[in-house]
């Protein structure tokens, strides 16, 4: 049994607790944590980026999604803790803390900071005999060199860049605060405030946002963060911009209450789907508070890309088809030789191919470099695995990866051949890709939400009863975080309608257990097509620009319609790289 676990358990026999819930997030409900919050990865040894962990005196168990299955698998084994697979059907975590404390009435206990209040609300509600307890970083007594906060210096998006100044979104806020009849807000998420103030930090890797909270009055700004992390060019862009004053980050817990004693008569606007238990706890605990409990604009706002924004995600998908051009070109080189190439050689020369470029800045996540059967894990991280594989000239290879540069924010996976493949590795290439290409040529009416879309994706794969478990799109934000809602391609109802503006993923993809794995992933802008007395028409333009390969497509499945739009799109992809490679290179593109 891992040591973090049974030292949890010792805390919770002190404490009193029957249950502990250990959330994989931190107080801003982030995907991406920094590694103070990886609780949930102590805890379990799980390294993920989704799941909830629930510990009892005889019970351990983790739910997570099945992008991480194979992996959560292989880095619980003789964890002592179980693996739940979160599926239709299949019971969730909250669902198992209720049967159990119907059975067992007792004491839970959690971190409120690192759970919505909404969330632990509800449990509450369903488990009327059970107390729940917050005890704000209780992982402290278990966790004994927990890592500090982190310092990333923040630096001011230039608007070259960003295309909006930060005065015009909070002037945007505060109307929308002065329409709800409210004196302020309160802000949690961490890119909406990035956004809000286009600022930006590395607090979070792959991330690049400030660890911080934002209470937006009519007249000032409180920004709740490390005061260190601000250099003078950044204080004097704070006061040429508005009334902003920074106060310490761990501050706000005893700041609100003293500020609620003063204002006893306020009135605020937050979202309690988002905002963690701690913080919204003490407004929902003062009577005299007005609470108008909506989300915020800022989210919506942020997915729907002005013209800048626009510009300059076109042309970091160049930054990009540059890149990756080179990467494959070098790594057909490198096999033909006979070189000794490894999942992780191949990603980080990927990440130095990307660096060359003057404005990239980092990674937009985690390199998912996968050969053979490991493409069939679809979040496999090489640095994790138990043995280091080697590329091989046959079969297939999967590299998903992205950058932030300054302009924009990429995000594209590629499957290729290596060498030979089999008939079953030249279906599954050519049915997903049929599935991306149904998706990049769909017309659709004002007011589509992504469940309509998400069917569109999955159709051509499920005439062949093949399905995946995934999503089938995600919004990129701004050089923020690389998974944006609200919207989403996906299979569970999210009311969110598509509007022009907003950029998505297109990744569909199937994953053989043992053999091999194929996604394909564009990026798609969707701008309006027509307008006619059926209504209002969009439809999605392509932004990525790397060829994808034709060499290894098996025959008759793709309708003529559909290869045509393969061979246009590669057509464009070296009409506009062509200006920027050399003569060999543009040889070998066109080979492929």
């Amino acid at each position: 049994m891992k040591s973090s676990l049974s030292a949890l358990r010792k805390c919770m026999e002190q404490w009193g607790w029957d249950v502990a819930i250990v959330s994989g997030s931190d107080p801003h409900g982030s995907e991406y944590t920094p590694q103070r919050w990886r609780l949930r990865e102590y805890v379990t040894g799980f390294t993920g980026s989704a799941g909830t962990v629930v510990v009892t005196a005889d019970h351990a168990g983790l739910w997570t999604d099945s992008r991480y299955f194979l992996q959560a698998e292989t880095q619980l084994s003789g964890s002592g803790v179980t693996l739940h697979k979160v599926q239709p059907g299949a019971q969730s975590w909250q669902e198992w803390v209720v049967e159990y404390c119907r059975m067992n009435p007792g004491v839970v206990g959690f971190d409120g900071f690192c759970h919505s209040f909404d969330e632990i609300d509800k449990l509450k509600t369903d488990c009327p005999g059970s107390i729940f307890e917050s005890r704000p970083n209780y992982i402290d007594q278990a966790w004994h060199d927990r890592p500090s906060l982190p310092d990333g210096e923040v630096w001011v998006l230039k608007q070259e860049y960003c295309g909006r100044e930060a005065s015009d979104k909070l002037a945007d806020l505060r109307k929308f605060i002065k329409q709800n009849d409210c004196s302020s807000a309160l802000i949690s998420d961490l890119s909406e405030i990035a956004w809000l103030l286009n600022i930006r930090s590395s607090d979070v890797l792959h991330t690049p946002v400030v660890i911080s909270y934002c209470l937006v009055e009519q007249n000032r700004v409180l920004l709740f963060a490390d005061q260190k992390k601000f250099g003078n060019s950044v204080l004097a862009y704070f006061e040429s911009l508005d009334n902003i004053e920074i106060l310490p980050y761990e501050s706000i817990e005893t700041y609100l209450p003293s500020y609620l004693n003063r204002n006893p008569k306020t009135s605020i606007v937050l979202d309690s789907h988002s905002l963690n238990y701690q913080l919204c706890s003490i407004f929902r605990n003062t009577d005299s508070v007005r609470i108008v409990d909506k989300v915020l604009p800022i989210s919506l706002s942020k997915s729907v890309k002005n013209q800048t924004e626009i510009d300059g995600f076109i042309q970091a998908y160049i930054y990009d088809g540059l890149a990756q051009t080179r990467f494959f070109m070098w790594l057909e080189e490198m096999l033909a030789k006979g070189a000794d190439v490894t999942e992780a050689d191949a990603a980080a020369r990927m990440t130095e191919l990307r660096k060359e470029n003057p404005l990239y800045i980092d990674d937009s996540f985690g390199t998912i470099s996968a050969y053979g059967a490991n493409g069939a894990i679809p979040h496999y991280d090489y640095n994790t695995a138990q043995t280091e594989t080697k590329l091989q000239p046959k079969g297939l290879y999967l590299i998903d990866s992205g950058a932030h540069y300054q302009c924009g924010t990429t995000d594209i996976t590629r499957t290729v051949p290596l060498g030979p493949l089999t008939d079953k590795e030249r279906f599954d290439y050519t049915i997903v890709l049929k599935s991306m290409i149904d998706l990049s040529m769909a017309v659709f009416p004002q007011h589509t939400t992504g469940a309509r879309l998400d069917c569109l994706i999955r159709e051509p794969m499920w005439r062949y009863r093949l399905n995946y478990g995934h999503g089938s799109g995600h919004g990129v934000g701004h050089l923020l975080s690389v998974h944006e809602g609200p919207q989403g391609i996906r299979q569970d109802s999210n009311p969110e309608e598509f509007r022009p503006g907003i950029i998505m993923s297109n990744e569909p993809g199937i994953y053989i257990t043992g053999q091999h794995g194929v996604r394909h992933e564009n990026m798609l802008l969707c701008i309006e097509d027509s307008v006619n007395e059926y209504g209002t028409w969009y439809r999605f333009r392509t932004l990525t620009c790397t060829y994808i390969d034709t060499t290894c497509l098996a025959p008759d499945i793709l309708s003529q319609e559909e290869l045509d739009w393969v061979k246009d799109y590669n057509k464009a992809c070296i009409e506009t790289l062509k200006p920027f490679l050399k003569k060999s290179e543009i040889e070998w593109l066109k080979s492929k």
